[in-house]
């Protein structure tokens, strides 16, 4: 993929770091348009298992920006996803929304959210808007 730009990127919401990569088309002219993935139930990483590779790779080479991110205690995440609830879960997806929504080459106005499984019940419980970030701030973004 030589027209997509793969980088490593950490957020937080509250005391939970989350970590995930976001996919960046390389020759985008204009600020591009962006979606979060969020994962299904159990132990989700940043690729969902073997279910958002091919969506990744689609979207980006499509000129989205598209950020994955483990959910909290897999992979690079701090806390538990066990001890997780819903909302919880929700405020997750929230920062991710928030992270990409503020990065330059983003159109904030143009940034959604897609979920799988039980991250389809995700971020339509963080799309409603009934539950806040806690803490949500913009985070280091490393190559």
């Amino acid at each position: 993929m030589e027209s997509v730009r793969v980088q490593d990127v950490t957020f937080v919401n509250g005391e939970v770091e989350l970590a995930g990569s976001l996919r960046m088309p390389v020759d985008a002219d204009l600020a591009v348009a962006g979606v979060v993935l969020v994962g299904g139930s159990g132990p989700t990483d940043r690729d969902n298992g073997t279910y958002f590779p091919p969506i990744q790779q689609h979207l980006a080479e499509a000129g989205f920006a598209v950020l994955s991110y483990d959910k909290r205690g897999v992979g690079q995440s701090s806390g538990d996803w066990r001890a997780a609830t819903m909302d919880d879960l929700a405020a997750d997806a929230g920062a991710a929304l928030g992270f990409l929504r503020a990065r330059p080459e983003v159109r904030p106005q143009a940034v959604g959210l897609f979920g799988h499984s039980e991250g389809g019940w995700v971020a339509l419980r963080a799309s409603a808007g009934r539950v806040t970030c806690r803490g949500w701030s913009p985070a280091v973004a490393r190559e």
